[in-house]
């Protein structure tokens, strides 16, 4: 007996033993090659962590290593950015972030995290010194995973130069032309003279964007625009080329004259034309409203009965089914929501900066004035009574859809900005 308990010990001696020295071996091959390895860019360049403090799980969450470095008052010199606002950018293992900007006149220009500095239009050129702390702190229900923090300080210098840039010089009717404006330091907001339509500009990373629309009655030839923003006053060309018309025959839906519609819809939908949200509320490519294939393209010249009755102002699905759903082209707010004599159910989708999607002849509408809707979201069905219509337009002028749906619009234009 004695024997077999002598031998009970000596088995668990040399399990505990063989165990310690896995530990051992695994602590001593737990490097810093354990830390996250990918750091954050200013712009083209790499940020250097001058000081880190890190606990690395050697056995599950039973055993810690740390790796300390104290930080330093080293300075990444980074140099001249030029005339472009730099870009902060965060690898994918942050969840948390401090950050401080100082000014080129030493007063503390952004004091938050990395979303408040790509909130940052800059006021004045020169010197800048940005501290920067980033932290992977522990997250629940998540083992063995590295955590604590980089500390970054670098220096660089900006001199932004104003100026307003064309996404292009040349473009077809239906068109929307994006217009940035960048180098603005004085807090100016741009204004576009045109006769193209009125532009809304909202706030980038960098400066301003805009929005050009270029309708299908716009004549071609070039057309000049004067962009006034503060000091800034540049005068720019933009070429509209004519696009090839199509006739569609259409069949026409039954008359009824009923008294005040007319009125009703002006009413109801031109005071849209200039109210809406300032900021950016879409996301990417639009999305078709309905399964169906479009039986009018926009621009095309529209026949009934042997007789040009108009042109298409966007893109008409006589063909959808009665029934089917209607979604929402791209997130927004709904303008409007409700039933018009002269086009049916009606839903008027806000994205802002003066674009909206307006779907005309629905048979049911299922959204509220004032609702907010994703891209896909099911807003109302169709019906046989109207042809369900989609116009997208920016401020009174219409633009196509198409170009919208292939994620080839202006709209998409250095969107992320």
């Amino acid at each position: 007996m004695k024997k077999l308990l002598l031998w009970l010990v000596m088995v668990v001696l040399m399990v505990v033993l063989l165990l310690g020295g896995a530990a051992a071996a695994l602590y001593a091959l737990t490097g810093e090659n354990k830390l996250p390895q990918t750091h954050p860019t200013l712009g083209e360049a790499a940020l250097e962590p001058n000081g880190y403090e890190w606990t690395v799980p050697v056995l599950g969450d039973v055993v810690d290593r740390e790796f300390t470095s104290l930080t330093n008052l080293t300075v990444q010199k980074l140099g001249d950015m030029g005339d472009t606002t730099p870009a902060l950018t965060l690898p994918d293992w942050v969840n948390r972030s401090e950050l401080t900007l100082t000014g080129p006149d030493g007063a503390v220009a952004v004091q938050g995290d990395a979303s408040a500095y790509n909130e940052y239009v800059y006021t004045q050129n020169g010197e800048y010194q940005l501290d920067l702390v980033l932290y992977r702190d522990k997250e629940p229900d998540v083992n063995g995973v590295s955590t604590g923090w980089y500390a970054y300080r670098a220096s660089f210098t900006v001199n932004l130069q104003p100026k307003a840039t064309l996404s292009t010089t040349s473009a077809p009717q239906g068109t929307v032309v994006a217009l940035a404006v960048t180098g603005i330091l004085d807090g100016s907001t741009p204004t576009l003279e045109s006769d193209l339509g009125t532009v809304w500009f909202r706030k980038t990373t960098d400066g301003f964007m805009g929005y050009i629309p270029v309708s299908y009655n716009t004549p071609g030839g070039e057309h000049p625009l004067t962009l006034t923003c503060g000091s800034l006053v540049q005068e720019l060309t933009l070429s509209v080329t004519e696009s090839k018309t199509v006739t569609v025959q259409v069949e026409a839906e039954a008359e009824t004259e009923i008294p005040g519609a007319s009125d009703q819809y002006k009413n109801a939908i031109w005071p849209l034309y200039t109210q809406g949200s300032g900021d950016k509320l879409w996301q990417g490519a639009f999305a078709s409203p309905s399964t169906s294939l479009p039986t009018a393209e926009y621009g095309d010249r529209l026949m009934t009965d042997g007789s040009v009755t108009g042109r298409s102002t966007g893109l008409t699905y006589a063909a959808a089914e009665p029934g089917s759903d209607v979604s929402a082209p791209q997130s927004g707010t709904v303008a409007y929501a409700g039933e018009l004599a002269l086009t049916g159910g009606t839903v008027v989708i806000d994205h802002g900066c003066g674009v909206k999607s307006y779907l005309f002849g629905l048979g049911t509408v299922s959204v509220q004035t004032g609702q907010t809707v994703s891209r896909g979201d099911t807003v109302g069905t169709t019906t046989d009574v109207h042809d369900l219509i989609y116009e997208l337009r920016i401020g009174n002028k219409s633009v196509d859809p198409a170009a919208a749906i292939k994620g080839s619009s202006g709209l998409q234009y250095q969107e992320n900005k």
